[in-house]
Formats: C-alpha cells, structure tokens, sequence
C-alpha cells in the first residue's frame, strides 16, 4: 500500500491505471500477434500441466486467456487475475472460458485464499507492473499462494539493448485474413506500427501502438519496466523463492547468453 511519505500510490491506484492501459487493447488482442513464434500457448500449456499433475495452477495477468485456455483442456483446474475487466470479459465468452475462475484485481497483490500447485506469469507480463517494488511484491505474494511443493514459473523476454536506436525502437507488421492460429483464426485483419522508447537507466519503456484494423484505428500508449534475469532472481529470494530450473523456452530449450526468452521455475526456500 502508498505511503504518504513516499507519495507511492496504492494498489487499487495502480490498478485502476492498468486496467484503463490495457482494457484498450482487449478488442484486438485476440487478432494481433507481431511475431508468430511468440504464439506458443500450446508448448506453455505442455510445460505447465507437466509441474502442475492435473492439480491447480494460477496465471497472473490471465488476460483472454492464451495460456489458461490450453492449460485448462490438460486437466487442470485454472484460475486467473487480471485488471483488465474487458480481457477477463474476452476470456469468459470464450470455449471452456466459463470454467475458469477470473479474478479482477491487481495481481502484484496475488489476492487469493486457495494454495496452487503452480503460479505463473507468461509472456513478460511481469513487465507490466509498474516498478521494481511492484515485481518484487508480486513474487513474494506467489510464494505464499503455493501449495507445499508448489512452483512459481516465470517467462519473460530477455532484454537486448541492441534492438534500440537511441534509446528508441520502432517496428510494424500486418496479419493475414485466416490465419491457421488459434489466436488468429477468424479474427479481422489488422496492420500495426510499434514505437517504443526505452530508458536503460530506470528500465522503463514507453510502447505506442497505432493499430489499423476492420474494426477502426486506434492509438494505444503502455508503459513496461524490464527485468534482467539476475534481477528476477534476487526478487524472488527475497520474496522466499529460489531458481530451480531455467530454459531458453517453453520446450526446455537450453538457457544461454543469446537466449531470447527466460522460461524460469522457482520454489519455496527451505
């Protein structure tokens, strides 16, 4: 919670900001993917449902449900927490969508009485708390949300300062009608061009997405702060975790300095 000495805000606040942030992006989020091979739900679901034994398992910042979808179909029983009520909307109108249980909150907070087999993040969403006090208090409320023998699972995107310019990064793309996807299948075509500027001193980005589509055109502003791998790591064992396992992937690649992703699995301290 905010102190008045800080001036930090409160949970709800950056709550309320996040939701606004990221309800923009529901309506579309579905349709738009800038790189296929980020579109790896299914390997995910795979990794998953494997630590998880057809126990519970929680996704933080559960969005439509990418990941909890496929997760779900493995016999697993998932619930999720996002702020976004349009994204938990998306995900409950979707096959199967009914039957998990969606959360609206902020999930730094991680507000859930029941203990998981696996708690998971997917996809960098650990980067869009807002600040590095935010991304610790996260993991440390996973640890305590975890059964006995539980697991906390992190990906995130290994961050590369040489795709900045800089400090600015710009890219675009456009996807086709019918894809064969199950993210984008059916879904309208849309085209995108990606601003981001990037501050390596306070690891924040700011990301401006202009996005051109059947259903109309809009500009969506968002903000990051990126996590370098060691950094993650002495979060979590201040928050009572440690690094079990870390892959270059959800398919267990090996994990080594030109890595893209960070696929990492923490449990509780002894």
């Amino acid at each position: 919670m905010a102190s008045q000495h800080t001036g930090r805000k409160t949970s709800k606040q950056w709550q309320e900001e996040a939701a606004e942030e990221w309800d923009r992006y529901a309506d579309i989020w579905d349709s738009w993917t800038p790189d296929d091979s980020r579109d790896d739900a299914e390997e995910a679901a795979d990794f998953l449902a494997a630590l998880a034994k057809d126990g519970t398992a929680l996704e933080l910042g559960i969005g439509t449900g990418r990941v909890a979808l496929p997760l779900a179909q493995r016999g697993v029983r998932v619930a999720g927490i996002d702020a976004s009520p349009k994204m938990l909307q998306k995900l409950k109108e979707k096959p199967g969508g009914d039957q998990i249980e969606a959360i609206e909150g902020n999930f730094a907070d991680v507000d859930v009485e029941e203990k998981y087999d696996v708690v998971f993040i997917a996809l960098a969403t650990l980067f869009v708390l807002p600040d590095q006090d935010e991304q610790a208090r996260c993991l440390a409320n996973s640890a305590k949300a975890l059964k006995p023998g539980g697991r906390v699972v992190v990906q995130n995107i290994v961050p590369d300062m040489t795709y900045y310019q800089r400090g600015r990064q710009n890219d675009y793309g456009m996807t086709e009608p019918f894809r064969i996807s199950g993210r984008l299948a059916g879904h309208p075509r849309l085209a995108w061009f990606e601003m981001n500027h990037v501050d390596p001193t306070t690891q924040m980005v700011k990301r401006t997405d202009v996005i051109m589509s059947e259903k109309g055109n809009k500009i969506i502003a968002a903000t990051m702060r990126f996590v370098w791998p060691s950094e993650q790591d002495l979060m979590a064992r201040l928050g009572g975790l440690e690094l079990e396992d870390r892959w270059g992937g959800w398919r267990k690649e090996p994990f080594h300095y030109d890595s893209r992703d960070a696929v990492s699995v923490y449990r509780k301290q002894q």
